[in-house]
């Protein structure tokens, strides 16, 4: 838990620090612009290109928000399981077989989940 909070909060910072080069890498592009064409012909461009790339990054947002997640590998596991648990159940078999079919099936859907490294947290954000 300590190490997630030190990783994100070295995250968060390096995300302030590219943020605060990218206004100073804007103020110089203006600056160049200014001395070329003027001071409001320099506005209008920045202006226009921040647009632009916002436009992007909304086309971007609609493109991966349309298409199809994958299935949770939790449910294909139970799906997977479910013919054996559903012999197991029908079948009059000893207490001690039901139980390690029961075992298999979690240990089938344990091991989907963290072959798959637990994305529950995308779901989460």
């Amino acid at each position: 838990m300590k190490r997630n909070v030190i990783v994100y909060g070295l995250f968060g910072l390096a995300v302030l620090l590219m943020l605060c080069a990218g206004g100073y890498a804007l103020n110089a592009l203006h600056t160049v612009l200014e001395l070329r064409h003027g001071a409001v012909a320099a506005s209008l461009w920045i202006a226009g290109g921040l647009f632009a790339a916002g436009l992007l990054a909304i086309c971007i947002a609609l493109l991966v928000k349309s298409r199809r997640r994958p299935p949770r590998p939790v449910a294909t596991a139970a799906l997977a399981a479910a013919p054996l648990a559903a012999k197991l159940i029908g079948s009059r078999l000893s207490w001690r077989m039901a139980l390690a079919g029961g075992i298999v099936v979690l240990g089938a859907i344990l091991g989907r989940q963290i072959v798959a490294g637990g994305e529950d947290d995308d779901a989460a954000a």
